[in-house]
């Protein structure tokens, strides 16, 4: 329903998370009969906490990238970058990877963005790279940045949503990666 909504032009996909919502609201109370309404009004209450922790970090992160634009550090920060890199694309992308998996350790995703592009895509555009390549590079790294420890915030989701143990998944996907590392050289 979804993904047939959105790629036959009925919504778009902010559109089509309404509608998944609804559909799991009338499936929870209708056909698997798992919600009471009574227990709407406290699903609402905690919809609308997380959902408010959630914006306030993004809100301080795009006050911080403001801050950062205005002020000239982006720019600042930007210079340093190709004084580090030295103008090879390489070691660019090694700085990139290197920060931006530390950030994801300790930040949200979109707060990294907001953060982080503004001082790499000028570079990026400087030393002849797409703006969808840096977009991509950003994301992947972002995306494993949030599960490694000590802060990741989607291991901490996943503990939650599993109820296992951090310890346990750390170390499932270790050994998960170590198995796949050891496949592929052989």
């Amino acid at each position: 329903m979804i993904l047939g909504g959105i790629y036959g032009g009925i919504f778009t996909p902010t559109e089509a998370a309404a509608v998944a919502a609804i559909y799991g609201l009338f499936v929870g109370i209708f056909i698997y009969r798992t919600l009471k309404w009574r227990e709407l009004l406290a699903i609402v209450v905690d919809s609308g906490k997380q959902t408010g922790a959630v914006m306030w970090t993004v809100g301080n992160a795009a006050l911080m990238s403001w801050v950062l634009s205005v002020s000239g550090i982006s720019g600042a920060l930007s210079n340093f970058v190709v004084a580090i890199s030295g103008g090879h694309t390489v070691i660019f992308l090694i700085v990139v990877n290197i920060v931006i998996l530390i950030a994801g350790c300790f930040i949200d995703g979109n707060s990294i963005m907001y953060i982080f592009v503004p001082i790499f895509l000028p570079v990026a555009l400087q030393l002849g790279y797409s703006p969808i390549v840096l977009g991509v590079v950003l994301v992947m790294n972002v995306a494993i940045g949030m599960v490694t420890p000590p802060v990741g915030c989607n291991l901490y989701v996943a503990c939650g949503v599993s109820g296992i143990q951090v310890k346990e998944i750390i170390n499932t996907v270790s050994f998960r990666i170590s198995l796949q590392a050891v496949s592929h050289c052989y």
